[in-house]
């Protein structure tokens, strides 16, 4: 009879019988304090035991393994670079999962920083009514959220209209295109996180010129873009990421979960007022009042 209420008690309530062990970058602030809201969302979920594993420095694989061994380790949570490391060491050992980096689908599971364009989309929306086309520039790196982002525009009544490149040479040409037939009110341009087709150096200063020069709508999935000028961004919302991480390997663990990734769900908006008010766009109090951060933050 005992044992089988201690069984219906684990199936039940899983998390309360395994140790989960987070694998993260000991760092000085303000990035510390990114892994830390991280950890405590995954703390806030997960109802058993949890161990953390600070890096300072760089241990082997071998010693991380055997200690988590010694630590009675059931599930594991990597965070940063420096977790993602040890990933491949893992793999057959732990049931494990990634967080806190970009990253993208390729056999391992975690939450991704990638704003899910359908929150991207959704801002757009409510920032600037009028736009009924997005313009993307992608390379077969980021090709995968360009499907997902189909579906997205979709369900936000807006049309993606999307150009794949190889270079940056081909960026840059397929970007002065939409330029020259863009229309204002109608048509945007998103940068996705790809390393060319949104590249700091050459294609950010290219769009923040010729979008104000012609006030076109100009939004990024890279949060320090809405600094340097375009209309808006989604910042990462670290202790949601946390949860979600916890809940992702819990259904890994007990129910068998297939690998894979999730982008991030966040929703805290970041807005360039200066940029709005040149756009000839004007919010009310009550909007502003759900803007996580706003530009320039010296005073507008």
């Amino acid at each position: 009879m005992f044992k089988a209420l201690l069984t219906y008690f684990l199936i039940i309530s899983p998390s309360a019988a395994a140790t989960l062990a987070v694998v993260y970058p000991e760092v000085p602030a303000p990035y510390k304090q990114v892994f830390e809201q991280i950890i405590e969302g995954i703390k806030a979920k997960h109802v058993g035991p949890m161990v953390k594993y600070p890096i300072e420095s760089p241990i082997t694989p071998e010693r991380l393994i055997s200690q988590m061994g010694a630590d009675q380790v059931d599930m594991v949570v990597t965070l940063g670079r420096r977790g993602l490391s040890y990933n491949k060491a893992l793999n057959g050992q732990y049931p494990f999962v990634t967080g806190a980096l970009p990253i993208k689908p390729n056999g391992i599971s975690g939450v991704s920083l990638i704003a899910d364009p359908i929150n991207l989309f959704k801002q757009l929306k409510t920032l600037s009514p009028d736009t009924r086309n997005v313009h993307v520039v992608y390379t077969e790196k980021s090709q995968w959220l360009i499907e997902k982002a189909q579906q997205a525009a979709q369900a936000n009544g807006l049309s993606l209209i999307s150009y794949k490149a190889s270079d940056i040479r081909e960026a840059v040409s397929h970007y002065q295109k939409i330029l020259k037939t863009a229309e204002p009110k109608l048509d945007s341009i998103w940068l996705p996180l790809d390393p060319i087709t949104a590249n700091d150096k050459v294609i950010l200063p290219l769009l923040l010129r010729e979008s104000w020069d012609n006030n076109l709508v100009v939004f990024s999935s890279k949060p320090g873009h809405v600094k340097r000028g375009l209309l808006f961004t989604i910042f990462p919302d670290s202790e949601q990421d946390g949860v979600r991480l916890a809940e992702m390997l819990s259904a890994i663990f007990y129910e068998g979960k297939a690998p894979g990734v999730e982008l991030s769900n966040s929703e805290k908006v970041g807005v360039n007022l200066r940029t709005a008010s040149h756009l000839g766009l004007e919010y009310s109090s009550q909007l502003k009042s759900t803007f996580y951060q706003t530009f320039p933050q010296s005073g507008f």
